[in-house]
């Protein structure tokens, strides 16, 4: 994956941990739909790439900003309060 784009978040946990959210570059698939891929280290159950499709680039990319967010906030980590993002905590 190309990455485009980045965030590590802290886990409160004992000892501290890291949940990385990493977003690649769009790409057009052979149908003529555009996919993009994700990967979130750290959570349990997400640790290996996965992808979503739209119906162009920019929607692509909309869409897996939604999935990451809605990813991070239903997780059992964020559900106990121990998922942070440090510049707004």
């Amino acid at each position: 994956m190309y990455e485009i784009a980045h965030r590590v978040l802290t886990l409160l946990t004992e000892p501290p941990g890291e949940v990385t959210v990493t977003i690649g570059l769009p790409y057009e698939e052979p149908t003529g739909e555009w996919s993009c891929p994700y990967r979130i280290d750290g959570l349990d159950g997400w640790e290996h790439e996965r992808k979503v499709t739209g119906a162009d680039s920019l929607q692509a990319l909309e869409i897996v900003l939604s999935m990451v967010r809605s990813a991070l906030e239903e997780s059992a980590e964020a559900r106990e309060g121990l998922l942070v993002w440090e510049e707004f905590s």
